[in-house]
């Protein structure tokens, strides 16, 4: 897919978007109330949204902040950030492989390159055996609102799940270089960027089934006033205990986007996830 209109002579982020990644958004595991399944339907539709408004944007590219929950890596090596540079890679929801997606590898290159020279020791990757559920689920979503078009995904892992993690300032200052690299490339790509996550939810603990509306509705607002970079000086200790510890992949995406503000499409507090899709107004 390419812009139709004035010539190209730079790498360009035409916009971006940011919304869960829970299994469940996928494909519901269990039978719910129909006002449940009901919500969970606009929120599916909100992504489908994100890639209509992504193809009306010329975007040839998605990029995917995520954070991979010990399914794309183990123990033996789990990166702090791992870009992919490799052709293709297949994306899967609890290791059920659902599609084969082609890559960007010379955009990704590039940016890997840019960003080491920025100061961010990125990790990559030619060869994954899947990503799962936090680049996979809102990918299949977006894609479905992209309709035929052409677009290539490069998944970018920020460790936000294992100790220790990549504090959220960092992950906004991450972003904030992926902007400045792709600024001074001399490629033609139109890059969409999309960060995964959130919002409260504590999978794997006691206390999954229930949320902090409180706190999730905090940090829309911040993010709706433009205080991206105030909100990126939490740290995890209110993180952990808000259930809001995949915060950093939302800033990432919004320091590339260069964001001043967000359209909440929706915030539904279900009883398992505060869910919530927004757009990056610029």
């Amino acid at each position: 897919m390419r812009h139709h209109g004035a010539a190209i002579d730079m790498a360009k982020i035409v916009g971006g978007a940011a919304g869960p990644h829970s299994p469940v958004v996928y494909k519901l595991p269990w039978p719910e109330s129909p006002e449940y399944v009901s919500n969970m339907e606009r929120l599916r539709q909100c992504y489908v949204e994100v890639g209509r408004r992504m193809r009306e944007l010329g975007a040839d590219t998605l990029l995917v902040f995520g954070a991979d929950h010990v399914q794309t890596f183990w123990f033996g090596s789990f990166p702090q950030m791992m870009l992919f540079t490799g052709e293709e890679a297949d994306y899967a929801v609890g290791g059920n492989k659902l599609m084969r997606l082609k890559a960007n590898p010379e955009l990704a290159e590039e940016l890997l390159f840019g960003l080491v020279d920025e100061g961010f020791d990125v990790g990559f990757s030619q060869e994954i055996e899947f990503f799962d559920h936090p680049f996979t689920v809102p990918v299949y979503w977006i894609l479905k609102g992209v309709g035929d078009a052409d677009v290539r995904v490069v998944p970018f892992h920020v460790n936000t799940n294992v100790h220790p993690r990549v504090k959220p300032k960092r992950c906004y200052e991450l972003g904030r270089a992926v902007r400045r690299v792709l600024e001074r490339s001399k490629r033609a790509d139109r890059v969409f960027v999309i960060g995964t996550g959130g919002l409260s939810h504590y999978p794997g603990t006691p206390y999954y089934g229930t949320i902090d509306e409180e706190a999730d509705r905090y940090i829309l607002e911040m993010m709706k006033q433009g205080k991206f970079s105030e909100l990126s000086d939490v740290g995890y200790d209110w993180l952990d205990a808000t259930g809001n510890h995949e915060l950093g992949s939302w800033l990432a995406a919004a320091g590339a986007v260069d964001a001043r503000s967000v359209e909440v499409m929706i915030y539904w507090p279900a009883w398992n996830n505060g869910y919530s899709v927004v757009w990056f107004v610029r």
